[in-house]
């Protein structure tokens, strides 16, 4: 199951409840656009495509609910779907941010969301390494490969 949580103002408050959710719940992710006409928005984002404050807050708070119920954080959608550039964009950011994956609304935003959430090759290098690594050193808390501490 994946929970859109976020669809009216009063769920809003109960985003943590999902600490305690079933084993069938996979994910969770939020919605802006239910959201905003329960609130009565004229807008969810501003020009430049950015959410605004409130649906910035409401994306993190599904973020953090996610992990604190150890599930996968899944973004919502991006309605513009002809605009593949902006769609890039917002799923590195949500990728950065801890989301594991993004919502579609249209076939032609599938690949650029798989992409982008896919490990690179320099990525899964680097993780393969860090396992070889506390493989070879099973009683380390903290080691240092390339450079950077890896935990």
């Amino acid at each position: 199951m994946l929970p859109l949580i976020s669809e009216t103002a009063a769920a809003i408050f109960t985003m943590g409840q999902y600490v305690d959710s079933p084993k069938r719940v996979s994910s969770l992710t939020w919605g802006a656009e239910d959201l905003g006409a329960a609130v009565g928005a004229s807008a969810n984002t501003l020009p430049n495509k950015d959410w605004t404050a409130p649906y910035q807050m409401t994306r993190s708070l599904c973020l953090f609910a996610a992990h604190a119920a150890q599930v996968q954080a899944i973004d919502t959608v991006m309605a513009d779907f002809r605009d593949l550039d902006q769609l890039r964009l917002v799923c590195d950011d949500a990728r950065r941010d801890g989301f594991t994956g993004k919502i579609c609304i249209h076939p032609a935003q599938v690949d650029v969301i798989n992409e982008a959430f896919s490990p690179s090759l320099e990525e899964l290098s680097h993780a393969k390494a860090v396992i070889e690594a506390f493989k070879d050193n099973p009683e380390a808390g903290t080691l240092q490969i390339d450079g950077k501490d890896d935990r």
